[in-house]
């Protein structure tokens, strides 16, 4: 049986997660989602309202399935995979919408360190909404606003009509400056772009592409970005030695790793990623999304100086052949 991809849906207080979604649910093509949500009682699915009560996986009006998020991610999840073991439930894709208080990164850590998610689920990416009317006051008081932004794969940045067009386009451009291998995009419209909360792997390439040689950036809290692209291809056990060593030298300081690396004994390029230390790879890219020869790898960390990002990724350049 094929692992089960799972986006974590994250974005601060009134972002707009549980309006964005709504919508999803009552998307045609997403009849086949299983949704864990953090609150224990009514669902907001607008129109197909289902309080849970006592139940702990109840099938929503159109085929979706939802899910109390009750103790760990860990547990819901492995009550989803009996669930659909036992013939109770079918999905072929799981979407976590997380607190608006919650920072991503030790829920995807907890989940990637499981063995039996790691057997079932793969983790497919994060998406963070970012309100463009209260982002820069929030980023100011609130760190996990940040850590929701930097940890994000794909950012959608909402309430664009609210806000004034004007206001959103230059927070999407100020923040793919920030975060270059994150795909960053204006929500025209909720209802009109609800599927944008996915993440496809073939999407990196896109982002790797926007990247330049060597781009570093210092953002706000403590968080530095840290990008390179670089060509040749590696050896396995290069990579391995590389990603060991970064990994004892940064700690649990280096909150994200993205990589698409030419492996010699892959026949794809691999993608990698990395969270709080642990390293998973959700798959292969496909040859053609991705220029031959060339590689791409993006540090994030907190507390660490720039320059020690830089010389990271210049050593993994060195061993490229």
């Amino acid at each position: 049986m094929s692992r089960i991809p799972i986006v974590l849906l994250s974005g601060f207080l009134g972002s707009g997660k549980t309006t964005l979604l709504n919508r999803l649910l009552r998307d045609p093509d997403f009849q086949d989602t299983a949704v864990v949500v953090n609150e224990v009682g009514a669902v907001g699915v607008d129109h197909a309202l289902i309080a849970l009560s006592r139940e702990d996986v109840i099938l929503l009006d159109g085929g979706c399935i939802c899910c109390a998020l009750k103790g760990s991610l860990n547990e819901t999840l492995h009550r989803l995979t009996r669930s659909r073991l036992e013939g109770g439930t079918s999905f072929r894709r799981v979407i976590v919408e997380t607190s608006g208080l919650t920072d991503p990164g030790p829920v995807a850590a907890a989940l990637v360190a499981d063995p039996a998610f790691m057997r079932d689920y793969m983790l497919a990416g994060v998406t963070t909404l970012v309100d463009a009317i209260h982002f820069d006051d929030q980023r100011h008081v609130h760190p996990e606003v940040l850590m929701q932004v930097g940890f994000a794969d794909r950012l959608l940045i909402s309430k664009a009509d609210l806000s004034g067009g004007e206001k959103a386009r230059h927070l999407a451009n100020e923040l793919t400056g920030l975060y270059p291998s994150a795909d960053c995009r204006v929500l025209a419209s909720v209802a009109d772009e609800a599927r944008l909360i996915w993440i496809d792997s073939t999407g990196m390439a896109d982002r790797a592409a926007r990247i330049s040689r060597f781009q570093a950036q210092d953002v706000s809290a403590g968080v530095v970005t840290a990008a390179l692209n670089f060509s040749g291809r590696l050896r396995y056990d290069d990579v391995n030695d590389w990603l060991d060593h970064t990994m004892a030298l940064f700690g649990p300081d280096l909150l994200r790793l993205k990589g698409i690396l030419q492996v010699e004994e892959a026949e794809a390029p691999v993608i990698l990623h990395g969270v709080a230390g642990l390293i998973y790879s959700p798959g292969f890219l496909p040859g053609e999304a991705f220029e031959s020869g060339r590689n791409s790898m993006v540090l994030i960390a907190r507390g660490i100086e720039r320059p020690d990002l830089e010389d990271a990724l210049v050593r993994l350049a060195q061993i490229a052949g």
